[in-house]
């Protein structure tokens, strides 16, 4: 996630306090004040990306027949997201606001209805788009023009394969391992939506499973603090390396985490002290894997999918 995140109630990200980890978006969606009925033409589709630091997803994408763009792919973003100045080249007309929840702070941003976007051959038309200047986004992946988040995304089963560095849309599930995914989760008594929540296992730490948002926005794992005043309480193993990151947070090396049945071993893990709103325990990034199956239409994916 890399921006500010809106209202239909995902959990409030923010552009973290360890932004060489955190997903670059941070919109909290409450609640759309204009709903638009996003329709999607879906194709057996093929597109090259560039990876930016080995994880950020960049696409050229057009929109509104103008184009192409670059766009950051970010499924742990809840809603699409453009520059003002490409809000005016557009014309893109205002159809409300939306309330944008940081670590840091509330504010409202302008709401647009974005006609079409178009990557490759996939398309979805009536979109609702927040305006933000990206700041946090651009330093990481310069020349973004916008997100492209999970109400566009979720329109379609994406196949995203890290080492040919292809998309491929709509193309039929792969051979390997169904892990269930959640695509709406809860907060503080209200329903999140264009979630993709999974649940994954530190074998490092007591405790159990626990729920992380899949994130393509995210560089490193990272676990949240119960409380804004609190920071996580996990055993990790007493032989685990640990280093202090920036703005109080801890670093722990050479963990393991197994979801299913796949294990990815010798990772970095961030456990943040800042409190964050957020419906998940944490985020789990989706570069750790060579290559992740997502069928929105089926609830699950696939990782590291058999050729």
């Amino acid at each position: 996630m890399l921006a500010a995140r809106l209202l239909l109630l995902r959990c409030c990200r923010s552009i973290r306090c360890h932004p060489s980890a955190r997903s670059l978006l941070f919109l909290t969606a409450l609640a759309l004040p204009v709903a638009l009925s996003a329709q999607a033409k879906q194709s057996n589709n093929l597109v090259k990306f560039r990876l930016r630091d080995r994880y950020l997803i960049v696409v050229q994408a057009t929109v509104n027949g103008s184009g192409p763009f670059s766009f950051l792919l970010d499924t742990g973003s809840t809603h699409t997201v453009i520059d003002p100045g490409l809000a005016r080249q557009l014309q893109a007309p205002v159809i409300g606001e939306a309330a944008l929840t940081t670590v840091s702070e509330v504010r409202k941003d302008r709401l647009v209805r974005l006609k079409e976007i178009r990557v490759g051959n996939s398309t979805v038309s009536e979109l609702g788009a927040i305006i933000d200047k990206m700041d946090q986004v651009r330093l990481k992946a310069p020349g973004v023009r916008g997100v492209l988040g999970e109400d566009f995304i979720s329109e379609f089963d994406l196949l995203i394969d890290y080492q040919k560095r292809e998309l491929r849309f709509d193309q039929p599930a792969p051979v390997g391992e169904r892990c269930r995914i959640e695509t709406m989760g809860h907060y503080r008594g209200q329903t999140t939506t264009n979630r993709l929540l999974i649940e994954a296992e530190f074998m490092d730490v007591s405790g159990g499973k626990v729920q992380l948002q899949l994130d393509t926005g995210a560089k490193m794992p990272e676990l949240f603090p119960v409380r804004r005043d609190s920071f996580p309480e996990r055993p990790w193993a007493g032989s685990m390396a640990f280093s202090s990151g920036p703005n109080g947070t801890t670093v722990h090396s050479h963990a393991t985490i197994r979801i299913g049945t796949t294990t990815v071993k010798d990772l970095d893990v961030i456990q943040s002290r800042r409190g964050v709103a957020f419906d998940a325990v944490g985020l789990l990034p989706a570069a750790i894997f060579k290559s992740i199956y997502i069928s929105h239409t089926g609830g699950f994916v696939v990782l590291n999918p058999s050729e």
